[in-house]
């Protein structure tokens, strides 16, 4: 079954998730990890939330999803080991260098290769594999048919995918994202844990002609998949990863118990429209930007429904209009559409007129009739403002769970009477402590006068598990299935073999580790690295290389500019006239129909170019392009790879000719860590030009409309 992922900002949303049918939860410690404002965890409550997940047989695991100063590193290695020691199941990682590092030191430490490393590239896996990873975190902006694809060579290599299901979606790839770290201060980095999203505020877009738009144009809607669960369970995905860290109690539960309610109807062959309708709307209660959700890039076209508009904020759902006011009752009625969620006395109601709030308030008592609702709760003055036919929207409503209905661990019991004794063996069913075994054994009373137990009456006070971790699905006698004793005896033995059994259970997860790998001294470079200057040309330059710097060695290129025959042709005939090489940019990261552009062009420039084109551009620092490389070209790893430490920089060096280091490097910065190296690998410089601050399947100029031709107007 595919694993439900939640997230928990702090222990009591941890507990609710898994209560709630969590199969498994994530976290961050007070550093070093993407959500650095969440409440976050210590050590402590981290060691209190790993029992209570492996208890109810859910996993737990570490975000250390942020890239990582050299100074920085023995604190985040020693946060993973005491993390694992503590019961993590996996740590999700950002840096490839921090990768790199632990894995040489603790290979038993399960590693989880975030969505901020952007693996796109479907060769990328068998060198995860050996570098520990487990599990990768696809990036949200693959199709369906990408994700099938990138799930089935994943399994050749023994790793797990897990796609983002719900929740906020950045408008940027993620870890290319430097608008917070370039904006205002600089000292908001994404890729550090500090994002301001600045892409939740408003902007004008302008051009020479004036003003093309204004207003919230780079706020995304937020994520769902609820159409397309069957689609995502069959293609070999392993989890499906709620988003939210930074969102109160309730909105988890709402989306754990929405997507449990879609992955166990899947399972259970009841998965209807119907069904799917309803969970819509009870997330979109909950939270949403904008009025409704964006599946983003699954159906592998470009949706025209991406951004929130003029509601980045909470949204709510439209629930009716208003159809009467009466101010001295102090009471609004509106109707009320099916299939929604009656609201409880608390939730919040919203009314707008042209699209603007007049106000909102929380319900006091409510009247339920045919289609309509009477509430209390506004200030009769605000009454006597409102206008009949406002929109009514419900902006959240509480989730509640059965206590039947939590989350718990599934045994089997086993009772052997002797003439002195009673045991009782408990055995886990299924789940990841599946077959664990304990037992626990009471001596009979030998002068007890009372009547003999029926077998239903034991069984009955064995299966009142209460406030345990545990649900009795089976008891069966190994002997006599009546006992002579007190019901307290029967009560103490299942207590008893209940604590037996949590025993056993965090025994499996009791762990200690020895560093197989004493990292050396980094050596002082034995020669200074060769430099070369490289040109950059943003934008296109179509035909005119007036503003074009002379004299560098090498000039790099878009291969969307290199794709359009009139612009190539100039190019090519620009670089014929000095004695520069060529180099082709690649995309940060493409989709799989890009390929075909990248090597056409690429066979392209060769035959017309011969030698003087001579290298291309990505971001992949795991493995360069086979194809381009058997056409003699140079590997060059550009700043979006986040080469950003001594190790990431050792990593990368390996598998590249030549590299760029991270953009949110500082001169000190990058001539200390080039200092520290032993490589040999040229290192270019961005030194002037354009740094893009967004790397983005979203066009904010043409509104994602596909060939708009407006960049060419």
């Amino acid at each position: 079954m595919i694993e439900l992922l939640a997230p928990a900002g702090n222990l009591d949303i941890l507990k609710s998730a898994v209560d709630c049918g969590a199969d498994a939860v994530y976290c961050g410690l007070n550093s070093f990890n993407a959500r650095i404002k969440a409440n976050n965890f210590d050590i402590d409550s981290f060691r209190e939330g790993a029992r209570y997940c492996h208890l109810r047989g859910s996993k737990i695991y570490l975000t250390l999803n942020t890239l990582i100063s050299d100074f920085e590193f023995d604190e985040c290695i020693s946060t993973a080991v005491e993390a694992y020691e503590n019961g993590c199941d996996g740590i999700l990682i950002q840096d490839v260098g921090l990768a790199y590092e632990l894995h040489k030191k603790y290979p038993d430490i399960p590693l989880h290769c975030s969505t901020q490393m952007n693996i796109f590239s479907d060769g990328d896996f068998k060198k995860l594999s050996s570098m520990g990873f487990e599990r990768v975190v696809l990036p949200r902006e693959l199709s369906l048919a990408e994700i099938a694809k990138r799930s089935k060579i994943a399994a050749r290599y023994n790793i797990e995918t897990e796609v983002f299901a719900h929740g906020a979606v950045c408008v940027c790839y993620s870890g290319l994202c430097l608008f917070s770290a370039m904006n205002r201060s600089g000292s908001r980095s994404g890729n550090r844990g500090l994002c301001a999203q600045p892409c939740r505020e408003e902007y004008t877009l302008s051009s020479d002609n004036g003003i093309i738009r204004s207003g919230h144009l780079l706020s995304p809607k937020d994520r769902d998949v609820t159409s397309y669960i069957s689609d995502l369970i069959e293609s070999g995905v392993s989890s499906l990863k709620l988003e939210g860290r930074m969102r109160d109690s309730n909105y988890v539960k709402s989306a754990v118990v929405s997507y449990r309610r879609l992955i166990d109807a899947y399972y259970e062959g009841t998965l209807y429209n119907d069904l799917v309708k309803s969970i819509q709307n009870d997330l979109l209660i909950n939270f949403n930007r904008g009025g409704s959700y964006t599946t983003q890039f699954l159906t592998g076209k470009k949706e025209n429904n991406f951004l929130s508009g003029e509601f980045p904020g909470k949204f709510g759902l439209l629930v009716g209009k208003l159809l009467r006011v009466d101010s001295k009752k102090g009471t609004i009625t509106f109707s009320f559409a099916k299939n929604i969620p009656v609201p409880d006395k608390g939730d919040y109601i919203s009314i707008r007129q042209d699209n603007k709030e007049v106000c909102s308030f929380p319900i006091g008592k409510i009247h339920e009739a045919t289609d309509q609702l009477t509430v209390k709760g506004l200030h009769p003055e605000m009454i006597k403002k409102l206008s009949i036919g406002s929109g009514v929207y419900l902006m959240g409503h509480k989730t509640s769970v059965d206590s039947k209905s939590l989350r718990k661990t599934h045994i089997t019991l086993s009772v052997d009477v002797s003439s002195l004794t009673i045991m009782c063996n408990a055995s886990v069913n299924g789940g990841i402590n599946n077959n664990t075994f304990a037992d626990y054994e009471v001596d009979l009373p030998v002068d007890y006068e009372g009547s003999a137990l029926s077998s239903e009456r034991i069984i009955s006070q064995l299966s009142k598990t209460g406030d345990t971790p545990f649900v009795v699905d089976e008891v069966y006698f190994t002997g006599d299935d009546s006992i002579k004793c007190p019901v307290s005896l029967i009560n103490e033995l299942r207590r008893g073999v209940c604590e037996s059994l949590e025993s056993e259970i965090d025994y499996l997860y009791e762990r200690a580790l020895v560093a197989d790998f004493i990292a050396p001294a980094f050596k002082e470079p034995s020669s200074a690295q060769g430099t070369k200057t490289i040109m950059y040309t943003y934008p296109c330059v179509k035909d005119d290389f007036s503003m074009v710097s002379m004299g560098a060695d090498i000039y790099a290129f878009s291969v969307f500019e290199l794709g359009i025959k009139q612009v190539r042709q100039n190019i090519i005939k620009f670089i014929k006239s000095t004695d520069a090489k060529l180099c082709m940019i690649l995309p940060d990261l493409y989709h799989d129909r890009t390929e075909e552009l990248i090597y056409s062009v690429a066979s392209t420039l060769k035959e017309e170019l011969g030698d003087s084109f001579a290298m291309y551009v990505d971001s992949r620092v795991h493995e360069s392009n086979t194809k381009l490389k058997d056409m003699g070209l140079l590997h060059f790893i550009s700043g979006g790879a986040n080469v950003y430490n001594s190790r990431s920089f050792e990593y990368a060096s390996n598998n590249c000719d030549a590299l760029s280091l991270s953009y949110e490097l500082s001169e000190g910065e990058i001539i200390s860590l080039i200092d520290s190296s032993s490589s040999s690998c040229d290192i270019i410089v961005h030194s002037e030009g354009f740094i893009p601050w967004m790397q983005s399947d979203f066009c904010p100029v043409g509104g994602n409309k596909t060939k708009c031709g407006s960049c060419f107007e």
